[in-house]
């Protein structure tokens, strides 16, 4: 009769300890892996929160200012008589309700921007910036430094837009006042002045500011799709903002601006640069749907499908980048007669 050895199936110690380390070792490189989308969402809802308490601030900021003057601050300040001699962007007015009086003491109203002192320029106000923008913040503009003026070529960006509305034509009256009455007209423009009683589509129904991030290519006019071969990126400053000028446009400059329309899609990538005829054709306030010969960019943000939106009551809802032309176009509009449907 043969004898059988009983044969041992299991692990050895030594085995099991080999397993053990394999597969914490795996666990070790597979976990941030896997974590890093969590960890990554959840870094993206901080940076929304901050964007969004921004506007908050900014919309506490417009309200202030519209109470001791009756009136919202012009988007766009410019020397008398001046197309071309911009003062600053109504961040500037805003100062002082932001805890910055100090800053905006040292600003001359008297003095166009490029002649201001580098300090001023590259101050950095933090609730000026979301986040989630991606360019270089302060950013340099080499053809600011070419002209050798004193504000030198270094500007601390904003990631917000002054809204036009749906229409863009950036222009002056032929007694250098703000662009007539359009149906399209935003709550802002150059040398605007509009009064919350003028927002006659209802103050709940009508956004001022929404994103304008720095970071996104650019291409270069209404309904233009390729990139700009020079790479250029959306960003403007805080206090520069502004629109592009025809004489740098021409010299192949492509500028965003601080300006945001509805004529085009928001998040629409690349976003669409600027351009304002400044020396033949300031009194032609067409938007560009009509013919008009401006353009300004679309709003924008780095967050997934939409973007952030003060709207004049104060509150800040953020809009889906899917939102319907029409409804989107209403909203941006503070007397055009539109009923807003849902958003």
């Amino acid at each position: 009769m043969r004898n059988y050895r009983k044969q041992n199936t299991g692990f050895t110690l030594i085995e099991l300890l080999v397993v053990i380390a394999i597969i914490a070792i795996l666990i070790a490189l597979l976990l941030p892996a896997l974590l890093l989308p969590a960890v990554q969402q959840v870094r993206e809802a901080a940076r929304r929160t901050q964007c969004r308490n921004n506007l908050k601030q900014l919309g506490l900021a417009l309200h202030n200012y519209h109470n001791v003057y009756q009136v919202l601050p012009p988007g766009m300040r410019f020397k008398p008589q001046s197309s071309t001699d911009s003062i600053g962007t109504g961040n500037v007015s805003l100062l002082p309700y932001l805890e910055q009086a100090n800053l905006q003491n040292l600003i001359d109203p008297e003095i166009p921007w490029y002649l201001l002192p580098p300090d001023i320029v590259q101050t950095n106000v933090s609730v000026f910036i979301c986040p989630s923008d991606t360019a270089a913040n302060p950013s340099v503009y080499p053809f600011v430094a070419a002209l050798g003026v004193p504000v030198g070529d270094t500007f601390h960006n904003s990631s917000y837009g002054y809204s036009v509305g749906y229409n863009d034509a950036v222009c002056f009256t032929p007694s250098w006042g703000t662009r007539p009455f359009h149906p399209g007209n935003g709550v802002f423009a150059i040398h605007s002045k509009t009064r919350f009683r003028d927002i006659t589509d209802g103050m709940s129904n009508t956004f001022a500011i929404g994103e304008a991030a720095c970071g996104f290519e650019m291409c270069s006019g209404i309904g233009c799709e390729d990139p700009n071969p020079d790479n250029a990126q959306s960003k403007h400053g805080w206090l520069v903002g502004g629109q592009n000028l025809e004489g740098l446009y021409a010299a192949g400059l492509r500028y965003s601006g601080f300006w945001g329309s509805t004529v085009e899609p928001l998040n629409k990538s690349p976003v669409t640069d600027s351009l304002f005829r400044s020396t033949t054709a300031i009194n032609d306030c067409r938007p560009s749907f009509e013919g008009g010969p401006h353009w300004l960019p679309n709003f924008r943000s780095f967050h997934v499908g939409g973007g952030h939106f003060l709207f004049t009551d104060g509150s800040v809802q953020f809009l889906s980048e899917n939102i319907d032309m029409a409804t989107y176009r209403a909203l941006s509009t503070i007397h055009g007669g539109a009923v807003v449907g849902s958003f």
